[in-house]
């Protein structure tokens, strides 16, 4: 599978409701390695929200990729990054 035949593919969450589209795929060079993917819950806009997962998260990929954790559990990319920013610092 290519990484293009995941854009925009639809993530559903383990009880099954749809939560968006695959929007980006982070990748470590280095290693080849897939290490997040980023989803978008909405259209353009206000509502618009851009969740974090990596690939633990993942229960199967299919016509959809279907998770092993609930919505509410799943990080948005702005705490991700804060994140990142914190243990750079370290």
């Amino acid at each position: 599978m290519k990484v293009t035949d995941f854009l925009g593919t639809r993530v559903v969450d383990k009880k099954a409701m749809e939560i968006g589209k695959v929007s980006e795929i982070i990748i470590e060079p280095t290693e080849a390695k897939i290490t997040g993917i980023q989803i978008s819950t909405g259209e353009f806009g206000l509502r618009r929200t851009d969740l974090f997962i990596t690939p633990s998260e993942i229960e199967e990929v299919g016509d959809y990729i279907l998770l092993n954790v609930e919505k509410a559990q799943i990080k948005d990319v702005e705490s991700e990054e804060k994140e990142e920013k914190t243990t750079l610092k370290l």
